[in-house]
């Protein structure tokens, strides 16, 4: 279709420059002999390809446009027909005037590079992290004999934040350059970037080249991956205690014989190995490791109330996060991970195992979990477990505790699944409802708000003390606190050896 419109475009063309040279020969046959032995010099010189577009062609499939120099030179151009007295005279400077600039125009195609010389190349992760800057990276080469000043539009999607200002840098003949933007993702899934789009000027600012480069990119958004990495350096650099993460082994807990070792002041009698001091005459004392092989189930309540926005993410991408930093901790230390995700319904199982192709499962599994606008069913949920032949595991229910009277079922099924795994409910809250809960009035509407806030406070706390009677675990944390307090809480459960 492009091909076909090219020609008929050329073809009106030499139409009109036939009319123009029958009209006033002096002036168009010159400059038409001009112009095709330059053309044919700059193909001779190899400045320009000879299987490169033509104008015609390049017009059409809008890849050359004009720029608003050459309006106003044409607005120009209709000066002589107001300042000369006769008409035939007027008329005449008019053409040869137009057909002078026609000739710089298409002068200005001719020398200035084309597209072609341009190569753009995008590099990103394929998978990106949700919530986090994923900086993308664009190499531009020009292998033209001139320098370009450039203007480089890369589109991504509508759901990640970033900033959309056009990128302008300068490129020198026959070099390479690279520039980087960010992008932050705010949703989990599957999302495409458009092709790259580049302008430029050509050498007599007449004529703008437009061309897109590349192919639609297809990404993933995944839970953060990159925290898993953040979050070993801030353990390796001792910061976690801080934020009440026990890191320290406990020497000598656990029940899992791992050594012998001489004995030193302070350790337990109970743990002196009589026989081998015997042989040794000297006091023997056995080690032990905490347990491995031990099963961890996170519990995620996908349900209306976790769509709730707190810092730009959703309370369940908050708790996806945090499944997935536990989930990597769990694998390392020799235990084995499983998910399993909620609403009025089981979505997603995944029961426990270890391995990297597990955990690459267990990724994959979290990348596809999505709120639903529904109701929880703690109940069938709970029970469900329960009634399951899953041997004794951890597990960790993120929930959102101020969802309503949904919450009540919960009570009820609770000591049920609590008398064969040993259980936890963390109950996830916006930092705001706090804020609001403490908060000065200042008009009859805050007010209402503040005594909302306070009563769905009270409200958790209460439900919260009532599950800690029942014998189990309790946390009331914000997002940014989930990271540390799930892993410290399964530290502690293994340090114990409670499993």
């Amino acid at each position: 279709m492009a091909n076909s419109r090219a020609q008929i475009g050329e073809r009106l063309i030499l139409i009109i420059g036939c009319i123009f040279a029958a009209a006033i020969p002096f002036v168009v046959v010159p400059l038409a002999l001009l112009v095709a032995l330059i053309a044919y010099l700059l193909k001779r010189w190899r400045i320009i390809q000879p299987d490169a577009p033509t104008i015609g062609d390049m017009f059409y499939r809008g890849q050359v446009a004009v720029t608003t120099r050459v309006v106003l030179l044409l607005l120009f151009g209709t000066l002589p027909l107001m300042l000369v007295k006769t008409h035939a005279g007027a008329l005449s400077l008019w053409f040869v005037y137009n057909v002078i600039v026609l000739f710089l125009v298409v002068l200005d195609v001719i020398i200035s590079p084309r597209p072609e010389n341009l190569v753009i190349e995008r590099r990103m992760p394929r998978k990106l992290s949700i919530g986090r800057d994923n900086h993308i990276e664009i190499i531009i080469t020009n292998s033209s004999h001139r320098p370009l000043s450039l203007e480089l539009i890369d589109e991504f999607p509508e759901e990640f934040s970033g900033d959309r200002k056009n990128i302008t840098l300068e490129l020198a003949q026959r070099t390479s350059r690279s520039c980087s933007y960010a992008v932050k993702p705010l949703r989990r899934g599957c999302y495409f970037f458009n092709r790259t789009v580049v302008r430029f000027r050509g050498l007599l600012e007449l004529v703008v080249f437009q061309q897109e480069y590349g192919e639609a990119c297809r990404v993933e958004v995944y839970p953060d991956i990159a925290a898993i990495s953040r979050f070993e350096l801030r353990m390796k650099r001792g910061q976690m205690a801080e934020a009440g993460l026990v890191t320290e082994r406990r020497r000598g807990c656990g029940s899992d014989f791992e050594s012998l070792r001489e004995y030193v002041k302070g350790d337990e009698f109970r743990r002196i190995d009589w026989k081998a001091s015997a042989r040794k005459n000297k006091l023997i004392t056995r080690e032990f490791q905490s347990e491995v092989n031990q099963s961890v189930l996170v519990v995620l309540d996908c349900s209306r109330s976790m769509g709730a926005v707190v810092d730009h993410l959703t309370l369940l991408d908050h708790a996806v996060n945090s499944a997935l930093i536990l989930g990597y901790q769990v694998m390392k230390k020799g235990d084995r991970i499983g998910l399993l995700a909620f609403s009025d319904r089981p979505h997603i199982f995944l029961p426990p195992g270890r391995g990297k192709a597990h955990f690459y499962s267990f990724t994959r599994h979290l990348y596809a979990i999505a709120a639903n606008r529904v109701e929880p069913d703690y109940e069938t949920v709970l029970r469900a477990i329960s009634a399951s032949r899953l041997r004794r595991s951890l597990l960790m229910v993120i929930t959102d505790l101020t969802s309503g009277e949904a919450v009540n079922k919960m009570l009820a099924a609770v000591p049920m699944v609590s008398r064969k795994h040993l259980t936890a409910v963390i109950s996830v809250l916006d930092p705001k409802l706090q804020e609001i809960a403490n908060a000065v009035p200042e008009n009859v509407d805050a007010v209402y708000d503040k005594v909302v806030a306070r009563s769905m406070i009270e409200r958790v706390a209460g439900l919260s003390r009532h599950i800690e009677k029942i014998g189990v675990a309790t946390m009331l944390i914000t997002p940014r606190q989930l990271n540390s307090k799930l892993l410290s809480h399964y530290l502690q459960v293994k340090m114990r050896s409670q499993l």
